[in-house]
């Protein structure tokens, strides 16, 4: 009888018969499946990062948002103390607070009464201010063609610039000889000066006057270059700060400047007022 010699060799069996056993551990495939985790383990690892993820997430656009309403309330606060503040009342967020809800109409609340005739702020001569408080305010810088207007306050520090345009305090005032510089946010309150031109109207408005400005120049300097804020002669200047490039990710590595004049007729009332005291 004939010896078959199809089972002496491994891989070799008829067809419906039971293939030899192996040595687990001998394929990667068997070592894979040894040392993967449970695929429940794993459902429970992806379903883990997942929700931090989604937490992480909204808690960014959380963060981000409340940043943006909380700008544009202190702004909307801001401008409209201070035109009340113009008119010669002192007010309160209270008093906003009831003139913008219902709140005020139903309990028949009205604003305090004006303390006095507000002085026109007009050409006038420069009132000097030394040892402004951090924090003050100081005025209102607006640009009508970007639709810009913002509070400006003393100071060019964090807490500051968060919420309003900061005066550098090194600088002058408006209206003075020299340079007065203010600085802000790129993503925020001067993110409109990007479309800045060369012409456009600058007006600081404030308690002691009015001041009207053109632009002269724009120009990108590095964050050590302080030329910018050096007085240049006896003209009067108005210095507008703010990072650059404006859509940077992160810390941005220049500043973009905005140099811009006192008109003529601003420079002209401002020395006729002083030459009649």
């Amino acid at each position: 009888m004939a010896r078959s010699t199809s089972s002496s060799r491994p891989g070799n069996f008829h067809a419906g018969a039971t293939p030899p056993p192996t040595k687990p551990g001998l394929h990667s495939f068997n070592l894979n499946r040894r040392m993967a985790p449970p695929p429940r383990r794993r459902k429970r690892r992806r379903l883990w990062l997942r929700t931090i993820f989604y937490l992480a997430g909204f808690a960014a656009v959380g963060y981000y948002g409340y940043t943006l309403a909380e700008q544009y309330v202190y702004e909307r606060y801001e401008n409209w103390a201070f035109d009340q503040e113009m008119s010669g009342r002192r007010v309160t967020p209270k008093d906003w607070a009831m003139t913008i809800t219902p709140l005020g109409e139903w309990t028949g609340y009205s604003l305090p009464p004006v303390r006095q005739a507000p002085a026109p702020a007009t050409r006038q001569t420069p009132t000097v201010k030394r040892d402004v408080p951090i924090g003050s305010m100081l005025g209102r810088v607006d640009i009508p063609r970007l639709h810009l207007s913002a509070i400006v306050r003393q100071g060019a520090d964090e807490e500051t610039l968060k919420t309003a345009v900061g005066h550098v305090p090194s600088t002058q005032f408006a209206g003075e000889v020299g340079n007065f510089a203010i600085a802000a946010h790129r993503d925020t309150l001067f993110r409109a000066l990007k479309d800045i031109r060369i012409g456009d109207t600058v007006t600081f408005q404030s308690t002691g006057g009015s001041y009207e400005y053109k632009v002269a120049s724009t120009q990108i300097v590095k964050p050590t270059d302080v030329d910018v804020l050096r007085p240049q002669g006896d003209q009067k200047l108005l210095t507008m700060i703010t990072c650059y490039p404006f859509y940077f990710v992160g810390s941005a590595p220049k500043r973009f400047i905005v140099t811009a004049r006192l008109s003529d007729g601003d420079a002209a009332g401002q020395t006729q007022a002083a030459s009649t005291k």
